[in-house]
């Protein structure tokens, strides 16, 4: 039994944040895997070359099948890719925009064109966004990954909202699956979750609140791994919305916010101020960049030289139920911007209430917890999607030109040092401007059972074919 916090939301649709939910049940597979640490290997995908700079050809691994039976071959492949590039809103590592054409060369070799010089696109196909169905699993209205998956577990019944049963796929290409069924559970409270470890109801449970990491202190039954992860929490500001499309207004709120004191009030260690959207010793980090002190005075006078009156302006502040500890986290927001004669409401919600407004623009401030490397095991996916102007997850609506440039720029290099200096170019950028307040670079804690074996944090992976349980 494992514990996730979020259900899937779109129907499976694999443009969103629900292939993640099949990739970690170990269901849905891509060509490319993603290790831990920004590694890539083959995956479906036997190999791959760039036969020339906008043309990439993927060699697919022999003798694999989907679990409905049928062979993936090339047809199968783009036809899977296709569907994700047709989407309403396709994934920005994976859309229109990065991919100008699909073809299938023979039965076994899959080729990609790209519209200009890409050294990511192996990157890209990493991503569960990229995750291949069978062809049947794309003829109703809606994907179906029951039985189309090509992973070690297939799907035998979901119960909506809140738990996906499955079993071993004793066909798999990739050998022997240790265990014989599973159960996803899909629950926001995070004290729940904790507390199904403890009863020996779940065996993995995944995204542990602080309290609940010192409420399994001293559990013998239960160990707790924290990894770092490439994760920051972040204060999102509509830069196109009153009072944030003044740069003071947003520098005014970043010196207000003590993000020192919220990594050791919130989230008591498990966490370290933030420095920009990129945690220290990332390779695209800028050397030099450290977190932003508090300084209320400076956050006065800021606000003072935008022509903001004190206690004269107010802001609303969304903070989704699912983010790990931000009711707590925008209370402490709320006291600070006080200090410094801003009033803020607060508003609550489950994430999938409050989206529609992140995306149509219509809030002011919010929380966000945002993977960097979500999109694509690189930055480019990130920074495309939150910080270009036709961005599809530019939910602070910031549109610089020069900052297009610079990201298109980085993701044509093949060095991967130069584009990292371009990446850390980008990060300075956003933290000097306050395009958004950055607040903690945050650590992932897992309640694993004692007998649980064969388990590591992963962003992408949970339930795997070296899972196991046993004793100890």
């Amino acid at each position: 039994m494992i514990d996730e916090p979020f259900a899937p939301a779109a129907n499976w649709a694999l443009e969103t944040d629900d292939s993640f939910v099949l990739s970690k049940a170990g269901c849905l597979e891509t060509l490319v895997k993603y290790e831990t640490g920004g590694a890539i290997k083959p995956m479906l995908a036997s190999s791959w070359k760039q036969t020339a700079p906008t043309t990439w050809n993927i060699k697919l691994r022999p003798g694999v099948r989907f679990q409905d039976g049928t062979p993936l071959d090339a047809k199968a492949v783009v036809g899977a890719l296709k569907h994700a590039l047709a989407a309403k809103t396709p994934a920005p590592g994976f859309s229109p925009e990065t991919i100008d054409g699909l073809a299938a060369v023979n039965g076994s070799t899959v080729q990609i064109t790209t519209p200009g010089p890409d050294a990511l696109l192996p990157y890209r196909l990493a991503s569960p966004n990229t995750g291949i169905l069978a062809p049947k699993a794309y003829s109703g209205t809606s994907i179906n990954p029951k039985g189309t998956c090509t992973g070690p577990f297939r799907i035998t019944k979901e119960i909506p909202q809140q738990a996906i049963q499955l079993k071993r796929n004793s066909s798999y290409w990739g050998g022997s699956v240790k265990l014989t069924s599973a159960e996803v559970r899909f629950i926001a409270d995070g004290a729940k979750r904790a507390t199904q470890v403890q009863t020996g109801e779940a065996q993995i449970s995944r995204k542990l609140s602080v309290p609940s990491v010192q409420d399994l202190k001293g559990n013998d039954a239960v160990t707790v791994q924290t990894e770092q992860l490439p994760r920051t929490t972040e204060l999102v500001l509509n830069n196109k919305k009153a009072p944030f499309a003044n740069e003071k207004v947003r520098q005014a709120f970043q010196a207000a916010i003590d993000t020192k004191a919220i990594t050791n009030a919130v989230y008591q260690g498990a966490g370290r101020p933030a420095v920009g959207p990129f945690a220290p010793g990332e390779p695209w980090t800028p050397e030099e960049a450290v977190p932003v002190k508090a300084d209320p005075a400076k956050a006065r006078a800021l606000l003072a030289e935008a022509g903001v009156k004190p206690g004269k302006i107010k802001v609303s502040l969304i903070a989704y139920n699912e983010g790990s500890g931000f009711s707590d986290l925008a209370a402490v927001i709320q006291q600070e911007l006080k200090a410094v004669g801003v009033k803020a409401t607060i508003r609550t919600g489950d994430y999938a209430s409050v989206e529609p407004d992140l995306l149509s623009g219509g809030f002011q401030a919010a929380l966000l917890s945002r993977n960097h490397l979500g999109d694509m095991p690189d930055p480019a996916g990130y920074l495309t999607a939150d910080y270009t102007c036709k961005g599809n997850y530019n939910l602070s609506h910031y549109c610089d030109p020069k900052t297009d440039l610079l990201i298109e720029k980085a993701a044509a290099t093949k060095d991967s040092k130069a584009r990292y200096a371009d990446y850390a170019k980008v990060a300075a950028e956003l933290q000097s401007r306050a395009v958004d307040v950055f607040l903690a670079h945050e650590t992932e804690s897992v309640a694993v059972a004692s007998g649980a074996r064969g388990f590591t944090v992963h962003p992408y992976y949970t339930l795997t074919a070296n899972l196991s349980l046993g004793t100890k």
